[in-house]
């Protein structure tokens, strides 16, 4: 084997090209241009391992990281760089362009709305009587103490009162009852007003001993209309003119002991001028404010009692109170 002088790869001596790149091995008196092979092992010490150049440097990119800027109504942003300025200057404060075509920042709607700018602090103040924030001290401290404190009694104390509004029904009666007052008010300044209106006769298709038809317009809540229910039971209003009813209020039960009697639950208004009118009613022994249509002109309305909640120890119906109120 020989070492080709072209290309210095190994091959035979008696080729005329070499079999790794094609070349054409020169000829000479004695053969092809080579030079005798060597020992594999002492070629490879023979050849001298040029050091490596050394590398540059690997420059790591440097982060740049974007300028945070709050920009408040009227700064000037710059049309080079998109800087917030001032108002009052006229070249921009990072690249120093002119800011005199700049985009204006618009005020917020609700600032303009108001009509008020928001107070401006000199460098170093802060809010205080005379916009110099002052050290509190002790004093702060329990003012800020004793303003966690009535927070805390405040929220006590509406849980409680949650808790007995659910638990105790006086208290939720009494509640209701003013809740539909003050609602009552703050409504009728919106709404037609409306006049109570009084029969002249109220009658009943039913009534037991001792709680006949007219306790149920006599304006206490101690009393009530009781009936049995083995057949449709009726409530007769007659009226001494022709009305337009528009609201009642109704009391089921017998409010001293409500689950003693079953409580009406839909009624069925049937007008003296052939109209009718649907009323649904909740099981609770509140104050229930109910509408009415389809009354106007009607001198009389029977109030049918359709369906009922029932009450696991009476065997009647009871309700304590109904007002009726006219459009004025």
């Amino acid at each position: 084997m020989v070492v080709y002088t072209e290309c210095g790869h190994q091959g035979p001596a008696d080729v005329e090209f070499c079999g790794e790149c094609g070349r054409y091995l020169k000829w000479d008196d004695d053969g092809p241009v080579a030079v005798r092979a060597q020992p594999a092992v002492q070629q490879q010490q023979q050849q001298v391992v040029q050091p490596a150049e050394p590398l540059a440097p690997v420059r790591q990119p440097v982060q740049q990281t974007v300028e945070e800027q709050v920009l408040n109504p009227g700064d000037l942003i710059c049309g080079r760089c998109g800087k917030g300025n001032a108002s009052t200057r006229n070249f921009c404060s990072r690249c120093g362009a002119s800011l005199a075509e700049s985009e204006v920042v618009k005020t917020s709607w609700w600032r303009r709305l108001l009509g008020r700018k928001p107070k401006e602090h000199k460098a170093g103040a802060r809010p205080g009587q005379d916009g110099v924030r002052r050290r509190t001290g002790r004093a702060g401290a329990a003012r800020r103490t004793a303003g966690k404190m009535i927070r805390r009694v405040i929220a006590v104390a509406l849980v409680l009162s949650a808790l007995v509004y659910a638990l105790y029904q006086p208290f939720r009666g009494a509640i209701n009852t003013a809740a539909t007052g003050l609602w009552s008010q703050v409504t009728g300044i919106f709404e037609a007003k409306l006049n109570p209106v009084h029969p002249v006769e109220v009658t009943a298709t039913a009534q037991t001993t001792g709680h006949a038809a007219p306790l149920v317009t006599d304006n206490a809540k101690n009393t009530f209309w009781a009936a049995p229910t083995d057949a449709e039971p009726a409530l007769v209003f007659t009226f001494d003119h022709p009305a337009d009813l528009r609201k009642a209020i109704v009391h089921s039960g017998d409010a001293a002991n409500f689950q003693a009697e079953h409580r009406p639950q839909k009624l069925h208004l049937v007008f003296s001028t052939g109209k009718t009118y649907d009323v649904v009613l909740a099981d609770t022994p509140d104050a229930q404010e109910v509408p009415i249509e389809n009354s106007a002109g009607a001198t009389s309305v029977e109030l049918h009692v359709v369906g009922l909640h029932r009450s696991l120890n009476g065997t009647d119906l009871a309700i304590s109170e109904i007002e009726l109120f006219e459009a004025g």
